[in-house]
């Protein structure tokens, strides 16, 4: 979740946020191909991966509004360059190659993901209004359901056989759970080491300054939509209040100024903190829930959701469809240590 005011549903047209909440649907297939839990970034692509996979009916799930967890306070960075020397090669290497399937996206989706490219020092990568990215990828979805919570399962033989929810049972072929953080639901034996990993960030009003090398240079900011400047998010380490901290955006904004002085002169339009999902390793798992052959989870995607967000879809798309696990997903299991 974020809270205080984060740009990214200002820029969305009224059509556009009603994607975002379409309710319960007056034809809820209750016996899916694939039910994904979740309509975060991962649950969002990971429906969209299926459904190009070839599953006839692929049913998504979300308690509150798409995007309503992590995704919709990310700041949309699709940057693998900016993680190397930082994140495990392997991890680095997965990025990229999630860089690419966002391009796929864009040229292959009905209407787009509104995927943007941007210069990162010399190299081309992208960012996205993480909203806009989940309403476009909803709105070529089948079945899509807010306001729908799971408050139980049911397993036996090695299998999920029900899925418990607001909106009644639903009795699927295979399940993905994409809960941000792992799922606590009541029937399924998973209880990973997760925390939450605080962020604040902020937005200036639109201007025409451009940012000076030293800036560029730290990345300590970047230009968006209409020359607005973005920062952020910082790694607020011990404070899971959901509370926005203006000490924290103020410091943020006085070491913006003072390697940028010219940027005193505009206005300061948004601050917000989101709540990253993270396992101890910070690397996501995605991998099958141990002990039933038809569930798999993704989860502690921490601050590449949105980036990873295309390539885990087809991860566990391509893992549902075969049976098996697809080659290069092994690092991100749960038989390493967490």
């Amino acid at each position: 979740m974020a809270v205080g005011h984060a740009i990214w549903p200002d820029q969305l047209h009224a059509s556009e946020l009603a994607l975002l909440r379409p309710g319960l649907p007056d034809s809820l297939d209750r016996e899916p191909e694939v039910l994904v839990v979740g309509g975060g970034i991962i649950g969002c692509a990971t429906a969209a991966a299926c459904i190009q996979a070839g599953f006839g009916s692929v049913v998504l799930v979300e308690r509150e509004a798409l995007g309503a967890g992590a995704s919709g306070g990310a700041a949309g960075l699709l940057v693998p360059q900016s993680h190397v020397g930082v994140d495990p090669p392997v991890f680095v290497k997965a990025m990229c190659r999630s860089l690419d399937a966002w391009r796929t996206l864009e040229s292959m989706w009905p209407g787009g993901v509104g995927l943007l490219p941007i210069d990162w020092k010399g190299q081309p990568q992208a960012r996205v209004n993480p909203l806009r990215a989940l309403a476009r990828l909803a709105a070529g979805l089948p079945c899509v359901a807010t306001g729908v919570e799971v408050s139980g399962v049911s397993c036996s033989g090695g299998r999920l056989q029900s899925v418990l929810t607001t909106a009644g049972e639903l009795r699927p072929r295979q399940v993905v759970f994409a809960t941000g953080m792992s799922p606590r639901i009541a029937g399924l034996d998973l209880d990973l080491p997760a925390s939450e990993v605080k962020g604040h960030m902020l937005c200036t009003a639109p201007t025409s300054l451009e940012p000076p090398d030293a800036v560029r240079e730290a990345d300590l900011a970047r230009i968006i939509d209409d020359g607005r400047v973005l920062m952020g998010g910082t790694l607020d380490l011990g404070d899971t209040e959901r509370v926005l901290r203006p000490q924290v955006t103020e410091r943020m904004w006085h070491e913006l100024i003072a390697a940028w002085p010219e940027l005193a002169s505009v206005r300061l339009e948004y601050t917000w903190a989101c709540f990253r999902p993270a396992h101890p390793d910070h690397l996501p798992v995605i991998d099958r829930v141990p002990g039933l052959s038809n569930a798999w989870l993704s989860s502690g995607q921490y601050k590449t959701g949105i980036l990873m967000a295309p390539l885990t879809g087809q991860w566990l798309a391509e893992w549902l469809r075969t049976g098996e696990a697809p080659a290069g997903v092994a690092p991100f299991g749960l038989a390493r240590q967490l």
